[in-house]
């Protein structure tokens, strides 16, 4: 029987609501943003099988809604910030790379692992808890558990997620986090060019974890190099606009120069979006093969 939390949902999410209002200007862009998390959620669910797909259809504003609680909750948890990056120039990636959180901790020490970052370790964990919700047919669960867990494989395909330099600070381009994965995404919306493919059965969740994350950290240099230079060519005064949101005016990158660096990175976002969302529904439909395929009619 699958357990039904009509009531605990909507008190959950009027919550939600409430804390994206509250926290929407205090929110720093520390992953990619309110607008791409509820996207990339939002066609996850669509990469799932139809005996999925009818349960996560039915709550998809929910899955949508629940995808920016973890950066809600930076603001209250202290141990919730490590969960959305890795520093790996802090290591020597021969060592660091493909170890599981059992071995990394022995290695490294907790307070170490803590300090620079614990997302390869946390989609496998949260995974694992998402495999029990569908084993106890608990569905209020079940979706918050994969709402928060696809937040945590998207930010897993941000570049900027896998260095100290997360924001530019270290090369003189302090913004540069919001401008990739927040900025470019909402202004493109529509134009963001989207695809996904059936999800697929993951057979090691720690191994793919490590390879995207992995592959994030390569477009590192590439991102940060091709702003320096487009900066270089733009005066200042066509590099910046003012946006007005609320009562809060903004200085934010102009609409021609965001349109020019994404250009420049040749479709870099797009396919990390993608990876993303595929990525997504390739965890899900992996634990939910993993649990039995329980059936939610």
């Amino acid at each position: 029987m699958i357990i039904n939390h009509n009531i605990s949902f909507k008190k959950l999410f009027n919550r939600v609501l409430l804390l994206q209002i509250c926290l929407f200007y205090a929110t720093n862009a520390l992953s990619w943003g309110f607008y791409a998390h509820k996207r990339i959620n939002h066609l996850a669910v669509f990469t799932l099988p139809s005996e999925m797909n009818r349960l996560y259809k039915r709550h998809i504003r929910e899955i949508e809604n629940l995808a920016v609680l973890p950066d809600q909750r930076r603001h209250s948890m202290d141990e919730e910030a490590a969960r959305h990056y890795i520093d790996l120039d802090k290591y020597e990636l021969k060592v660091l790379a493909y170890l599981h959180y059992d071995k990394a901790i022995l290695m490294y020490t907790q307070d170490s692992l803590q300090q620079h970052g614990i997302v390869p370790w946390i989609i496998p964990m949260m995974q694992k808890r998402l495999k029990q919700a569908f084993l106890n047919r608990d569905t209020l669960q079940i979706i918050k558990i994969s709402a928060e867990l696809g937040h945590y494989i998207a930010d897993a395909h941000v570049p900027l997620h896998t260095t100290s330099n997360y924001d530019g600070q270290q090369t003189n381009q302090v913004g540069i986090h919001a401008f990739w994965e927040s900025r470019i995404p909402e202004m493109l919306q529509a134009d963001l060019e989207a695809w996904s493919m059936p999800a697929t059965y993951i057979i090691d969740l720690q191994k793919n974890t490590w390879e995207w994350i992995l592959e994030a950290h390569t477009y590192v240099s590439t991102l940060l190099q091709v702003e320096t230079k487009l900066n270089a060519r733009t005066k200042p005064v066509n590099k910046y606009v003012f946006l007005k949101k609320g009562s809060i005016l903004n200085k934010t990158y102009a609409p021609a120069y965001a349109k020019e660096y994404h250009k420049l990175l040749n479709k870099q976002i797009e396919h990390q979006f993608n990876q993303a969302v595929q990525h997504i529904g390739n965890v899900w439909y992996s634990a939910w093969l993993e649990s039995g395929q329980p059936d939610f009619k």
